[in-house]
């Protein structure tokens, strides 16, 4: 993984998330669905997990994405204002 510090940290988070709930390392749409529960529109993650993905990724001040080609070196940290812009331009809901 290309990512360093809280951003690894958030991003092997997610990961676990993804495996944990669809069964792949990185469910198409992940990170918007990840960011909607943590908006409150939780269906899929216990508030202790929600919780512990919010926390984190205020402490890195951003959020991860994947980059077209999928895998592990495609995934990007992206700062939150952008991430917010990104999410309220393309969300999928």
């Amino acid at each position: 993984m290309l990512l360093k510090g809280p951003a690894q940290q958030l991003a092997e988070m997610m990961i676990r998330l993804s495996q944990k709930h669809y069964q792949q390392e990185w469910a198409l749409g992940l990170e918007y669905e990840l960011w909607n529960e943590v908006l409150g529109n939780q269906d899929l993650l216990s508030n202790d997990e929600i919780n512990k993905l919010r926390d984190t990724s205020e402490w890195c001040n951003g959020w991860i994405t994947m980059e077209l080609g999928g895998g592990e070196e495609n995934l990007k940290f992206v700062d939150i204002a952008d991430w917010k812009t990104r999410y309220r331009e393309n969300k999928p809901f």
